[in-house]
């Protein structure tokens, strides 16, 4: 019965690690929008700080944060906000940096 039970909840444990999210690449630049999305799990309230702790950008609407350009500070997965992107933010694939359109 024990047995049957730590296999379980193995299995079980194994499944949740599967599904955590990831965090952005120390040093890159990654869209409001990627940020959102998965494999990267980050909230709205996230993003929001990161906007409101960087002085350069203005007050954002929610809308808005899938048009910003953030910045990964650490390996923990801290971002700030990098720039507003007016004209949008042209995602990469991969591990290149995204950008503003210009």
């Amino acid at each position: 019965m024990f047995g049957k039970l730590a296999i379980s909840l193995g299995l079980f444990l194994a499944g949740v690690q599967a599904q955590q999210s990831v965090n952005c690449e120390y040093q890159s630049l990654k869209c409001g929008s990627v940020l959102l999305a998965a494999p990267y799990s980050y909230t709205e309230t996230q993003l929001v700080a990161a906007v409101n702790d960087t002085t350069s950008i203005p007050s954002l609407s929610v809308g808005q944060l899938s048009q910003t350009l953030f910045h990964c500070t650490d390996i923990l997965g801290t971002i700030t906000g990098n720039a507003y992107c007016f004209a949008g933010c042209d995602t990469k694939p991969g591990t290149r940096n995204d950008q503003c359109i210009l």
